[in-house]
């Protein structure tokens, strides 16, 4: 699998569909619409991913579906994100020009992820 567990959502108290990743955590996106909210989750995610890079960490290996529906027994976190929510495998595209800034302040490094798609 090339692509990370996304689950996506409508909560109750929004107007946009949600988007994360279990398996990257602080990796989110939303849309007004589930449509807006995968293209959305697609940009996050390969910022997110270009973000672990720079820094020189490793991503994460992604769960296989099957995975993360048996852990969510055991982490009743992942269950509690996983009621109502919508599971879809995204795949960062690999056409895509990914710049990342950086910024430091004193002893905390801050990154900013853009994604472009080529023509």
């Amino acid at each position: 699998m090339n692509g990370y567990i996304a689950l996506i959502r409508y909560p109750a108290d929004s107007i946009e569909w949600l988007v994360t990743f279990p398996d990257l955590p602080g990796c989110r996106a939303s849309g007004r619409s589930m449509d807006d909210a995968l293209v959305n989750g697609r940009t996050a995610l390969s910022a997110h991913l270009a973000e672990i890079a720079l820094s020189g960490r490793s991503a994460p290996a992604a769960r296989e579906p099957g995975d993360m529906l048996l852990a969510a027994n055991d982490d009743p976190a992942l269950a509690a994100q996983m009621v109502g929510a919508v599971l879809r495998v995204i795949e960062p595209e690999a056409d895509e020009a990914v710049t990342v800034s950086a910024s430091v302040a004193g002893d905390k490094v801050g990154f900013y992820g853009e994604v472009r798609r080529s023509a």
